[in-house]
């Protein structure tokens, strides 16, 4: 999570500012945004690569790993280490691409790193027994294949803001562009991650079967979100377009429509697991007592689904447009300073069943701030004659 996050700084910000600069026409600035993000990202994932091989062993004593979990850990993580600036350059690719709108591209390179990986795990780890670190391996190979292919289509000139030496020239005026955006998208999955540490922390404190239906419902509301990801996905770089190219109305048109869209998925979510939570939960596990706890969670989570979805479309709104201090906010308070004290305060109030409301309480106070900010901000713009 901790390399995801250090490569979405340069791969969601520079994403952002690229489609408002192909709004723009302004095809020099674009291709040295792309040039200077996968350029950063490829120096920045060295260092970080260096460090994660080293910070291994504090890591795992940090994490209370057994020595037998820990051999294993080291082994994996200190291939995928070795590998990350792979890993990273790939997801800032891919990021890119889907920003000047070569979304097939995009998804053709996923498919060639998700096939590869499925065909290289058993490989390696059955047949060459390579244990975990096969799987590792399989992972960076995957990732390898995709950020060729995407390195190959750029080559080819097919893009509209294809990188180039002559196009690397650093600036601070674009990494401030980049830094804007891409540093509250990175901090957004920083502090989640440390939510949901907390979360299975507090959970913890009741039974190993509760710690368990945490994951599971995880799992199962992981459906829901991934959806509205893709959704939010496909509607940034349109919404950077037409900022770019000052076409408010269109602009508003797709925030709206999306908004819409969302929405209605979200009504067949909410349907499908208020009906049927035992039977989703039964997907993963089939111990009844999890069971049990997990159907609570996720009744729990049902109610939050629309605010999920739209706060998502929101968000992705805000970093579309360049919004750095909206979309910072957002950021710091649906996974900080409104979630992680929700866990705290509902816990202590409510023990167990105060818990699972945290993060559903969380996406509805964000939701709101969100749609204050959206309304706000498209309210006063008008598009060019």
């Amino acid at each position: 999570n901790m390399l995801m996050a250090i490569a979405g700084i340069f791969a969601n910000g520079g994403a952002s500012y690229l489609s408002r600069l192909l709004g723009k026409k302004d095809l020099k600035t674009a291709r040295e945004t792309t040039t200077t993000a996968i350029f950063t990202v490829a120096i920045v994932s060295i260092f970080a690569a260096t460090l994660g091989v080293l910070f291994i062993p504090t890591y795992l004593n940090l994490s209370g790993a057994s020595a037998l979990t820990a051999l294993s850990a080291r082994k994996y993580l200190t291939a995928i280490f070795i590998g990350s600036p792979i890993i990273m350059i790939k997801f800032t690719l891919i990021q890119l691409l889907r920003a000047e709108g070569s979304a097939k591209e995009a998804m053709l390179g996923l498919f060639i790193g998700t096939g590869a990986n499925i065909i290289l795990d058993p490989l390696l780890i059955f047949t060459f027994k390579m244990d975990v670190t096969g799987a590792a391996i399989a992972t960076v190979i995957g990732q390898g294949l995709a950020m060729l292919y995407y390195i190959s289509y750029y080559l080819k000139k097919k893009s509209l803001a294809s990188p180039g030496r002559k196009y690397l020239h650093p600036r601070w005026s674009c990494y401030k562009e980049i830094f804007a955006i891409g540093i509250p998208s990175s901090l957004s999955q920083i502090m989640m991650s440390i939510g949901n540490a907390i979360s299975f922390k507090l959970a913890s404190a009741y039974t190993d079967h509760t710690i368990a239906a945490l994951g599971v419902v995880s799992r199962v509301f992981s459906i829901a979100i991934f959806a509205f990801i893709g959704l939010s996905i496909g509607i940034q770089p349109l919404i950077g377009f037409n900022y770019g190219a000052q076409n408010y109305t269109r602009m508003k048109k797709v925030i709206k429509m999306s908004s819409i869209i969302c929405l209605g998925m979200s009504a067949v979510f909410t349907l499908f697991f208020a009906l049927f939570p035992g039977e989703l939960i039964a997907v993963f596990i089939k111990d009844k007592a999890i069971m049990k706890i997990g159907t609570q969670i996720l009744n729990a989570y049902v109610f939050a689904i629309p605010f999920a979805g739209l706060g998502m479309i929101l968000m992705a709104a805000l970093q579309a447009m360049g919004k750095a201090i909206p979309a910072f906010i957002v950021s710091l308070s649906r996974q900080g300073i409104v979630y992680i004290p929700m866990l705290y305060l509902l816990n202590y109030l409510f023990q167990f069943s105060g818990l699972i409301y945290a993060m559903p309480i969380a996406d509805v106070i964000t939701t709101i701030l969100s749609f204050t900010f959206v309304y706000h901000i498209t309210k006063r713009l008008k598009s060019s004659p």
